[in-house]
């Protein structure tokens, strides 16, 4: 065996020991990437070697021929490898680089995949994509896929507009799609979630990798008109550890009225039948926990185990749409509402929800700390 044989079939073994020296793909989105990636890096690794090599024995043996005036060896057909399903290699043609991230609408919505957590009642496991008329598809469904670079390799992933309907509201994420070296498709993971104020709209691609999505802070439905939504264009990809936000506004509003206020109401005890009634009084408080004076506020009641609107009013501080005066830091407000119930009534939860608008415009804004804007009491009998 020449020292050119030696050569290849030692980068060829070296291969082979480390394909085999690689875990296969565990859940989660670092693991996945890690193990496509150090995959990637082996291969363009090695196939870098022989191609070094294949372009050195044709120069030594020219350079080794005692006539000395044979012309170069002619390089053969530069090719790019072609898309996902093209027709098979020959069989003396070189192995190609490892299937890239470019998965198409098709493909996706025909495989089972894992998503990321969301709603509890949007499916996450085994999940069979649609990509047909959201009204009449499954619960979940494909509104939009980008190509785009979603991690520290120069390939293009997929990411994916999900929408799952959840009533007259959709629930909203975008999921980051790769293959693995076998060309199987993988789920990385949540790069956009639906959460407080954030709905994915609409998503593009973001020049210095990841994506753009217009988000909103509300989907209108019902009865709300499309005008009462804000939009933003933010910007999410790969920082190095985890997908995040990587530019845009961060909340809805003015920015110096986005404060911590909280909602607070004790539970009541209704009095004794009179006539039929029984009768209570509950007093809410708001109060402004953060650093910046808070917008216009109001209070809502709902979510009763019993007949609210037979009882209670809809709202603290007058009627919809009739807001408070904003809050300086630390300051609070309270006010005290009567009511009364059927006295066979036997009591039950309700939830007290706050809603903050801008000083000159009914448009909901930001709140820092949103898991204290509503709360839960409880109206019980003597």
């Amino acid at each position: 065996m020449s020292e050119f044989d030696d050569l290849i079939s030692h980068a060829l073994g070296d291969f082979r020991a480390a394909e085999v020296a690689t875990p296969g793909l565990t859940p989660g989105v670092a693991a996945v990437r890690a193990t496509v990636k150090h995959r990637r890096t082996v291969r363009l690794a090695t196939l870098s070697v022989l191609g070094a090599l294949l372009i050195a024995v044709p120069i030594a043996a020219f350079a080794a021929d005692p006539r000395g005036n044979n012309p170069p060896p002619t390089p053969g057909e530069s090719r790019t490898p072609g898309p996902v399903g093209s027709a098979s290699p020959a069989p003396n043609q070189a192995p190609s680089l490892a299937p890239d991230g470019v998965i198409t609408l098709g493909q996706l919505s025909a495989t089972v995949v894992d998503l990321p957590a969301w709603s509890d009642t949007c499916p996450a496991m085994n999940v069979n994509l649609a990509t047909a008329d959201p009204k009449t598809a499954q619960r979940v469904w494909v509104a939009k896929i980008v190509y785009t670079n979603l991690d520290d390799d120069p390939a293009l992933e997929t990411a994916a507009l999900l929408f799952c309907r959840v009533g007259e509201a959709p629930q909203s994420q975008v999921v980051a799609f790769d293959r693995d070296d076998s060309g199987k498709i993988r789920t990385l993971g949540q790069v956009v979630s639906n959460g407080y104020k954030l709905n994915v709209r609409d998503i593009g691609v973001r020049a210095e990798g990841g994506i753009t999505a217009d988000v909103s802070d509300m989907v209108a439905c019902c009865d709300t008109p499309v005008s009462r939504e804000q939009h933003q264009q933010r910007e999410y990809g790969w920082n190095g550890t985890k997908f995040a936000q990587l530019g845009g506004p961060t909340v809805f509003g003015d920015p110096t009225r986005v404060t911590d206020l909280e909602v607070i109401v004790a539970d009541v005890t209704l009095g004794p039948a009179i006539d039929g009634k029984r009768s209570a009084a509950v007093t809410v408080t708001v109060k402004n926990n953060g650093s910046n004076p808070s917008g216009r506020f109001q209070v809502g009641f709902g979510n009763c185990t019993f007949n609210c609107a037979g009882g209670m009013p809809f709202w603290a501080w007058g009627s919809y749409g009739t807001y408070h005066a904003p809050l300086a830091p630390g300051e609070q407000a309270s006010t005290t509402i009567n009511f009364s119930f059927e006295a066979k009534t036997q009591g039950g939860d309700v939830e007290a929800r706050l809603i903050v608008v801008g000083v000159d415009s009914d448009r909901e804004i930001s709140d820092l700390n949103p898991t204290n804007d509503t709360t839960v009491f409880h109206i019980r009998l003597r």
